[in-house]
């Protein structure tokens, strides 16, 4: 997967959300701005 870009379009994924949730990135975020953090809970 190449890097994104400063002004890139994110493209679409569905990252799991707690432990049973999911999200569609980008399409369910209703800005046009954000940041998305990802932590990983469980090492």
């Amino acid at each position: 997967m190449a890097l994104l870009s400063g002004g890139a379009t994110l493209p679409d994924f569905t990252p799991k959300v707690g432990d049973s949730d999911s999200i569609l990135l980008p399409s369910d975020i209703e800005s046009d701005f954000a940041i998305i953090l990802f932590y990983r809970g469980h090492w």
